[in-house]
């Protein structure tokens, strides 16, 4: 079945008591290296009021950077971005950093945010969105806290003497993100048991929740001040906001671990255990300064990110397709569409976001059925939508891929069908050789070094087992483009084959 949605996002919302200057520095100099460990380029400094930018750091990797007054706050009030989008299975990676404060000198906010963004149908082995590299380098140095959680990459190892601190927090009214508490087994040597298995088993919690270890001093202890709400054995209890520790029926709201689960699968338990985490995580509104950073958005001149340097000789041989000069981007023609494919392929040009790298024959091989005008009619209906949409996405106000736009198309915009638009091949498809193959059109070399790139995506024109397709690649967060790869008879697959 064709997939609908992304993966779950990461999310992390924090406080640091840094001032905004030193967080941004920090956040700049950890996303550089992380970029250089990776093979990518590393971005140049960022001028103090420099315009926003996007920059082009390796093949399909960009990063784009803003910056300013907060609109609406107090004068010194300022906030930072950084937006990197790195190419992944079937799709982009995209994480986000945001900073903002209301004073030069005072605190700063952080939010980050990585997301997958599948091109198509997303492989089963995707997963959930792991917990960026990023954030593991930068929570130490920030001494982070959302509220009076206090956010860390691994756990803390608990006392008796800590215990108080530790139901303070748990009790907090102010409290929003969980807090997780393990127990160690009785025979078990606290070292090894960390190493071992709380390592793994914790590893997706950065930035989500506090976590602690009971040693086996303070386990009794703790039990004995939470009646209702024990943890022992080798368990993990999650401690959602609002417990009640006098309470019986509310224990139940806060989940347990047991050991056996543990112990029978420990990366299935991690990621149970992850779970509630990462909700909370996600659905915390965003506070202020945050919820005042205006949306991102680069001028035309920046959203075409330049390219990075390549031997001229060697890019025509391997590849003969070339992403043009960006031309300023205009609305398509809105009057009456083509009476043919043979005129359709003739003002593809009209739509200065959508490059058509197919073959045509296969496009004016059309003409020759009965219901070509017709066909061809929708097509431009379908081409038209997917110039708007893109226009928006390269400015990053599309609000999701081209079947949400077409779900819910802005007012004055071209509507074209959802139920045609499709997200991606079914995984009968997409895992079949030669049906993938067919399906393996081309693209630039900017887009992908092999000149070919799978386009499950497409665009259904007209009904029937043969009726045509429009197969493309939306690639707005990269060069800034959809190539429109196949426009022709429906290709072959388990009806048509």
């Amino acid at each position: 079945m064709p997939t609908d949605h992304a993966q779950p996002p990461y999310r992390l919302t924090a406080a640091t008591p840094r001032p905004h200057h030193d967080t941004t520095a920090l956040v700049d100099h950890q996303l550089a290296a992380w970029l250089k460990a990776e093979g990518h380029d590393e971005p140049p400094p960022r001028e103090h009021g420099a315009p926003p930018e996007r920059l082009r750091l390796g093949d399909r990797v960009l990063l784009d950077r803003d910056g300013g007054p907060l609109p609406g706050r107090g004068p010194g009030a300022r906030y930072s971005r950084r937006r990197l989008r790195t190419p992944a299975l079937n799709g982009i990676d995209q994480l986000t950093l945001t900073l903002a404060s209301e004073d030069a000198d005072g605190p700063t906010r952080l939010r980050v945010e990585a997301e997958y963004l599948p091109a198509g149908p997303a492989p089963t082995g995707h997963g959930r969105v792991p917990v960026p590299e990023v954030v593991r380098r930068l929570l130490p140095l920030l001494d982070a806290t959302e509220g009076p959680v206090p956010l860390a990459v691994a756990p803390r190892l608990l006392g008796p003497a800590d215990l108080d601190g530790l139901i303070d927090e748990l009790c907090d009214p102010e409290r929003q993100l969980p807090t997780v508490v393990a127990s160690v087994p009785p025979a078990v040597p606290i070292e090894q048991w960390q190493e071992l298995v709380l390592g793994p088993l914790l590893r997706q919690l950065p930035g989500l929740a506090s976590m602690y270890v009971l040693g086996h001093n303070a386990l009794p202890r703790f039990n004995l001040a939470m009646e209702y709400h024990k943890v022992y054995g080798g368990a993990v209890r999650t401690f959602l906001p609002d417990v009640d520790p006098a309470s019986r029926a509310d224990a139940a709201r806060h989940p347990v671990l047991p050991r056996q689960r543990i112990d029978e699968n420990l990366r299935r338990a991690a990621a149970l255990l992850a779970r509630e985490p990462r909700r909370v995580a996600a659905e915390l509104a965003p506070p202020a300064p945050l919820d005042a950073v205006p949306a991102l958005w680069l001028p035309p001149e920046a959203r075409k990110a330049p390219e990075r340097p390549a031997h001229p000789a060697v890019r025509l041989e391997r590849c003969r397709l070339r992403i043009e000069p960006p031309r300023p981007p205009r609305r398509p023609h809105c009057g009456t569409g083509p009476a043919s494919f043979g005129e359709l392929v003739d003002r593809f040009g009209e739509f200065p976001l959508l490059e058509f790298t197919g073959d045509s024959k296969e496009t004016l091989a059309l003409d020759g059925q009965a219901d070509g005008p017709g066909w061809a009619r929708l097509t431009w209906d379908g081409l038209t939508a997917l110039q708007e949409y893109a226009d928006a996405a390269v400015r990053g106000e599309a609000g999701g891929d081209f079947k949400q736009w077409c779900e819910h198309t802005p007012p004055g915009c071209h509507r074209f069908p959802p139920r045609k638009a499709v997200r991606g091949e079914s995984r009968t498809v997409a895992s079949h050789g030669k049906w993938k193959r067919q399906r393996m059109l081309p693209v630039p070399a900017v887009v992908d070094s092999s000149c070919r790139a799978f386009m499950g995506a497409h665009l259904r024109i007209g009904g029937g087992g043969t009726a045509p397709r429009v197969h493309y690649l939306d690639d707005c967060s990269g060069s800034g483009r959809i190539y429109v790869g196949y426009i022709g008879l429906h290709l072959t697959n388990t009806r048509t084959n």
